[in-house]
């Protein structure tokens, strides 16, 4: 299937084809630090120009390595002097958290920019106007079914896909895709550039009013337990609709994971990817899914005996009301009551050979780690970092 982006009118950020990085000559994406740069070196600044007073930068020869293009790589302390030296600004760094709260407050304003000219209703609808779930034709237009919502189901499905557009929407695996496979590419690295996805999905399951309000302990314990495997059913949804080009095979992934768990991980999005052309769909699952408890396939102690009785009750009543939310939504979207069964039940069934595939990502991550767990980003090392104590 060929896709075809068009940029989105308005003000247009231009660049000459002949600029070039100030550090090491490439292709200059634009201004980043207040310097013409590319964008590995912007991405080099960011990560390293933060480290100085807390990792010593050392050089192997004089001080006074040439950092070309080619040469970039080889020198990550003359890379970073030859950085200051050209002008980039430290200052001009945002925290992590300054960076999601910029993300958001862009997402805000546009979101606000659109509720002046759609009512909530009329975005809604053109939301399923959308090409939606193929399921052997069984797809019928959502007014002849709209009887299965009242509305406060429509409002409800509406705030849901909001809260998705605001948090996770910007956060892709084109920054995977990007990477140079060689020696440079560990696993690590692979890791850490998935941290904003993970991010996006926590702030997008804060959002969610009734998930927000359990005690914090049961949130933290439904994040550790379930969000991993959420990512992976989110990736499905990247994948398909964002940033279609990953349905084609990636040397980026194929250096990552061994061949056959690499096939195992290919097939297992395109059993899913009939789910995700609908935008709706996906995020109630995601929802429904992250409220099961102990969905890691894991046994966890610490998770197992902080049980909380109260605290279960109150999860299981949350999640039944999405459940049910979620049944409603698939009723007005299928044929039949049969057509909704089998869409049901085809899910379930792909999520339980998902688990399967869970099993062996889950030992290949674990296996690799122990020796590297130090280069992690904090949320990365909190979901994967090796606790043996954990384990019977």
């Amino acid at each position: 299937m060929n896709f075809e982006f068009r940029s989105k009118p308005g003000r247009k950020k231009t660049r000459r084809d002949d600029d070039k990085c100030l550090v090491c000559g490439g292709k200059s994406i634009g201004l980043n630090f207040g310097v013409p740069s590319c964008s590995p070196c912007k991405v080099f600044f960011r990560r390293n120009a933060v480290k100085l007073g807390t990792y010593e930068f050392r050089c192997r020869e004089d001080g006074d390595c040439p950092i070309t293009n080619d040469t970039r790589r080889q020198c990550n302390c003359c890379r970073l002097a030859k950085c200051f030296r050209v002008g980039m600004d430290r200052k001009a760094i945002r925290s992590d958290d300054q960076r999601l709260e910029r993300i958001r407050l862009i997402e805000f304003n546009r979101q606000k920019r659109t509720e002046k000219k759609y009512s909530d209703k009329k975005a809604l609808q053109i939301i399923h106007r959308q090409k939606l779930i193929q399921c052997n034709g069984s797809l019928m237009n959502f007014q002849t079914y709209s009887s299965f919502l009242s509305s406060n189901d429509h409002s409800i499905l509406t705030n849901i896909f909001y809260a998705y557009e605001r948090t996770c929407k910007l956060f892709t695996y084109k920054e995977h895709l990007s990477m140079p496979v060689n020696e440079t590419l560990t696993l690590p690295k692979f890791m850490n550039a998935s941290a904003n996805i993970y991010m996006g999905l926590i702030c997008y399951l804060k959002s969610i009013p009734e998930f927000n309000s359990l005690p914090v302990n049961a949130k933290m314990s439904l994040i550790k337990s379930n969000l991993n495997q959420i990512v992976r059913v989110h990736s499905t949804y990247i994948m398909k609709t964002v940033t279609p080009d990953l349905d084609k095979d990636s040397p980026v992934f194929l250096h990552i994971f061994p061949e056959d768990l690499y096939i195992d991980i290919r097939a297992n999005g395109i059993a899913l990817s009939p789910f995700v052309h609908d935008p709706i769909l996906i995020r109630l699952f995601i929802i429904v899914l992250m409220l099961s408890t102990h969905m890691n396939i894991r046994y966890e102690r610490n998770l197992i005996e902080n049980d909380d009785e109260n605290s279960t009750r109150n999860i299981l009543i949350v999640q039944n009301f999405y459940v049910e939310l979620l049944w409603r939504y698939i009723c007005s979207r299928c044929s039949s009551y049969q057509k909704s069964v089998q869409l049901f039940s085809s899910f379930i069934t792909n999520m339980l050979y998902f688990q399967i595939v869970e099993v062996k990502i889950d030992k290949f991550i674990r296996t690799a780690l122990p020796t590297q767990n130090q280069q992690l980003e904090p949320i990365m090392k909190s979901m994967w970092a090796p606790e043996k104590e954990n384990y019977c």
